[in-house]
């Protein structure tokens, strides 16, 4: 009984959510969050299906999603995943889903975005043969690994919980519609205050130390030089005491007149 049971502990540890992302690779079926979307960038391919338990359609694709997982005709490196919208709003809003069920290929960094057929063979054939690759991927701005793309699914996962906050303070706290929009927009100018303060004092702490920095860079410098310029002001003022005997000669004393006469008269 040990011995048959044994194959299926990986798939045991899998539901307990014990088996990472990497070690679930080869057609069985993943959930992913936004804890495990890192791993699933690691490489590999993917096939995606973004999905809402409410939807008609979503529950309609379930069986042939489960299908493709389980197809031996499936490539060994090709793994099936879902996400849940209503759980991971940011990946929703990363990857810019307006439409339940979403199929999406990841393939070496690049993204695919399947719209054609979706019973099992059509699926099947998307993804043996390759299929995506003759179409173009999703273009630089709305590829979900962009910068702005994740900006973006996080302002979309605010606006999602603030919604939910709404409802909360509506249908179980029992406050007034309008009355919990103001709680919310109190609450968010509030909290804005708070982080433009906190961002303010960062910026005046580093612009402070700074500018003591520069002051003490520039205080080396300044003390040399006017040591220098100590040192070379006597020359400056025997420099300029000579021009002004040049051109104003002093007159000569009583000595030096006897000792030119003197002089005159020994040459005479």
């Amino acid at each position: 009984l040990q011995r048959s049971l044994l194959p299926l502990l990986p798939v045991l540890l899998l539901l307990a959510g014990q088996v990472p992302l990497a070690a679930a690779r080869g057609g069985m079926r993943v959930d992913i969050d936004e804890e495990t979307w890192p791993e699933v960038l690691a490489g590999g391919r993917w096939f995606i299906k973004f999905y809402a338990p409410w939807c008609d359609a979503c529950r309609s694709l379930a069986p042939t999603w489960q299908n493709l997982a389980a197809s031996e005709d499936l490539p060994r490196d090709v793994s099936i995943a879902q996400v849940d919208v209503t759980r991971n709003e940011a990946l929703a809003g990363m990857f810019l889903v307006t439409g339940l069920p979403s199929l999406y290929v990841l393939h070496e960094g690049q993204f695919w975005q399947h719209s054609g057929d979706r019973s099992l063979p059509a699926l099947l054939r998307y993804i043996q043969q390759a299929e995506y690759a003759r179409l173009p991927p999703l273009p630089w701005y709305r590829v979900p690994t962009a910068l702005h793309m994740r900006c973006l699914g996080r302002l979309i996962q605010a606006a999602v919980r603030l919604k939910k906050l709404h409802t909360h303070l509506v249908e179980e706290r029992g406050l007034p519609s309008p009355l919990a929009y103001l709680v919310l927009a109190l609450a968010t100018l509030v909290s804005g205050l708070v982080a433009g303060l906190i961002l303010v004092c960062l910026c005046d702490l580093l612009s402070a130390r700074r500018r003591h920095r520069q002051q003490e860079a520039a205080a080396v410098p300044g003390d040399a030089k006017g040591d220098s310029a100590k040192v070379d002001k006597p020359d400056e003022a025997s420099g300029e005491d000579s021009d002004e005997l040049a051109e104003n000669p002093r007159p000569a004393t009583s000595g030096q007149q006897v000792r030119k006469r003197g002089v005159r008269k020994e040459t005479s």
